[in-house]
């Protein structure tokens, strides 16, 4: 089964809220207009957007009421010319859309850019050789017609997602469509609550933690991932000290855990306890792989960086539903 691209309006068809204040990531209406203007120029100088008439041909096709492309309407068209026996779009349809994409692009809302962003990337899939995966030719293997009808695609979701994370915005493409990079429902119903809780000043040494964290992985670098996974896996061995010991002290978190379980200030029935080891488990995994206090096998990226966190978040929720319960 052959994967469907999802445009903007598929997966989202109500407006979205912002999200994720906390990690530095942004929606597309927080932009400055220089910052949209310098994004624009970045995919201008990596060759993207030259030939854009039929995703603006598409989106005013979709949405004719609301025409966003009014040069191409008002131009008509296509009109073709013929280059080395190849039919192509003559060069005054080529200017109309280009007008028309770089006034979206700059001027519209989010859910109109990210659609004509989707219709964009959406028309670098070459359907021909989609089209003819799981055919009898042996010549080409499903996976190289994969490869061909994605190569377009690929190289400027590589682009896209890279300047997208540059500029902290918070979606980004994978051949399904354009999904958030972390949903919204994760900040409301575990990082707010859980952020709130260790407002307290008891926890003014954690709080720091996730602070300096929160920082790091704004800094958008494989250094600053690395920094923020070991800030945030600190915070959770203070949060554990002080849950056991009343103060910042001693104890590995494996050990913590245990005593957090023994003297019930945590959870402690045969879920609970699975939950906190396996999460342990994969943060000491990660921590060893590219946390800063050992040497790295490899530095962190954005994925891993906000695993690390959310794994924490959940740790923390889960351990204070024995509080609400006591």
């Amino acid at each position: 089964m052959t994967e469907h691209f999802k445009l903007w309006s598929e997966s989202n068809p109500s407006k979205v809220e912002s999200i994720q204040p906390q990690l530095g990531l942004r929606d597309w209406s927080f932009l400055e207009p220089k910052e949209k203007q310098n994004i624009l120029q970045i995919f201008n100088n990596k060759k993207w957007f030259q030939f854009v008439f039929p995703a603006i041909k598409i989106l005013n096709d979709s949405y004719k009421r609301m025409t966003y492309g009014k040069e191409v309407l008002n131009h008509g068209g296509p009109h073709f010319v013929t280059l080395m026996g190849t039919p192509t779009y003559n060069t005054c349809c080529v200017i109309a859309a280009l007008k028309d994409f770089n006034n979206i692009f700059l001027k519209e809302n989010q859910n109109v850019v990210y659609e004509m962003l989707s219709v964009y990337a959406d028309s670098l899939i070459n359907k021909h050789f989609l089209k003819s995966i799981k055919t009898d030719n042996p010549a080409l293997t499903n996976d190289d017609y994969k490869k061909k009808a994605y190569k377009d695609f690929d190289l400027f979701t590589t682009d896209f997602n890279d300047i997208f994370e540059q500029y902290s915005l918070d979606v980004m493409i994978t051949r399904s469509g354009i999904i958030f990079r972390q949903d919204s429902r994760i900040t409301d119903e575990i990082y707010v609550p859980v952020l709130t809780y260790l407002a307290n000043k008891k926890w003014i040494v954690v709080n720091r933690e996730i602070s300096d964290a929160f920082k790091k992985f704004q800094d958008k670098t494989p250094q600053g991932y690395s920094s923020a996974i070991t800030l945030i896996i600190s915070a959770l061995q203070g949060f554990l000290q002080i849950l056991v010991s009343n103060k910042i002290g001693k104890g590995e978190i494996d050990q913590l855990i245990e005593r957090a379980i023994k003297n019930n200030l945590i959870p402690n029935d045969s879920f609970s306890k699975n939950i906190f080891k396996g999460i342990n488990s994969i943060l000491m995994e990660i921590r060893q792989k590219s946390g800063d206090p050992h040497p790295k096998k490899e530095y962190a990226n954005e994925k891993t960086a906000i695993l690390v966190m959310n794994l924490f978040m959940v740790f923390i929720q889960h351990a204070l539903t024995h509080e609400r319960e006591d």
